[in-house]
């Protein structure tokens, strides 16, 4: 079989243990250098049992902007966490506590952590991304906390706001945002192997961050967009699918065919695809599932453009 241009781009979900101190044991862990130099780094992995997190112990402040992402692993209900937890944020070290699911934005410079996960009732899901291509981060000492509200602002709901205009600009998504702030691809006419529920956060959404992301949860195959074949964007882009056994990190459960610059290349395990500026890609298809599975993307703009390629029969 002959070599494709384009599997470099193609890449599966790498676990290995992260920065001594930040969690604490093997999850995925993947930097600009496993990415083809994409500007941003990722963490992946399941959490079923109280205690601290990033960092262990103390506080951390990184030289770029960060989200800390916490979400359910109950495929039928998007809003359910199904744990409590807190993280401290800024010099006064404020708790803030949460039992839904969240994301904490944590801009540049800002003092951060740990994350204590007070009660587990259900495993859940904690990824996050900084905006730089390699982790980097000064430690500070254990410190008491305190109280307050200064940086409430930081710890969001994870729901998509709706604006019709701003979601998914090109792909149709726009038609298919909820009042609960939840978006239905597969049931509203987007394809039939979307997502069943989907949140979609943007820059406005994430105190201006250049960065757009998102989390689903998928079961059905299929094609996901009727609207074309191929789009592009202006910016760096990472499409990521991973399993939700929270006992077994290398299991996706289903088979994927995603197009890449005009090549088919099909995978059943958890991987992510490398877009650079400009790359072609999709169609995304669905070719089986045993199980229902997670999809997120993390785009380097605050906006999502997504222009359709017109592709010659």
């Amino acid at each position: 079989m002959a070599k494709k241009e384009y599997a470099h781009l193609v890449k599966p979900l790498r676990v290995q243990e992260p920065p001594k101190g930040l969690y604490g044991g093997a999850r995925v862990w993947m930097e600009g250098k496993d990415l083809e130099g994409f500007n941003a780094h990722f963490t992946y992995g399941f959490v079923k049992e109280p205690g601290p997190f990033h960092p262990l112990e103390g506080a951390l402040v990184h030289p770029y902007d960060e989200c800390l992402i916490f979400a359910g692993l109950d495929n039928t209900n998007i809003h359910f966490l199904g744990a409590e937890m807190s993280i401290c944020l800024g010099d006064e070290r404020e708790e803030h506590v949460f039992s839904e699911p969240t994301v904490v934005v944590i801009p540049k410079g800002t003092p951060h952590g740990p994350v204590l996960v007070k009660r587990v009732d259900k495993p859940f899901v904690h990824y996050g991304f900084g905006l730089a291509p390699e982790y980097k981060a000064a430690s500070l000492p254990v410190k008491a906390k305190g109280s307050g509200s200064t940086h409430a602002h930081l710890v969001k709901r994870l729901v998509t706001h709706v604006d019709p205009n701003k979601v998914g600009t090109g792909m149709g998504y726009e038609r298919v945002v909820d009042k609960d702030g939840v978006l239905r691809p597969a049931d509203r006419g987007i394809g039939p192997g979307n997502a069943d529920q989907l949140v979609w956060l943007f820059g406005r959404d994430l105190e201006g961050m250049e960065v757009n992301f998102t989390w689903g949860f998928y079961s059905r195959c299929g094609k996901w967009h009727r609207a074309g074949e191929t789009h592009t964007h202006p910016e760096e882009e990472i499409l990521i699918v991973a399993g939700l056994d929270p006992d077994d990190i290398d299991y996706l459960g289903a088979e994927i065919e995603m197009g890449m610059g005009g090549e088919r290349h099909v995978f059943n395990k958890p991987t992510v695809s490398i877009c650079p500026k400009g790359f072609p890609h999709l169609p995304q298809i669905t070719r089986w599932v045993d199980k229902p599975y997670a999809f997120f993307v993390i785009n380097l703009s605050g906006e999502h453009d997504s222009p359709w390629v017109e592709v010659e029969a």
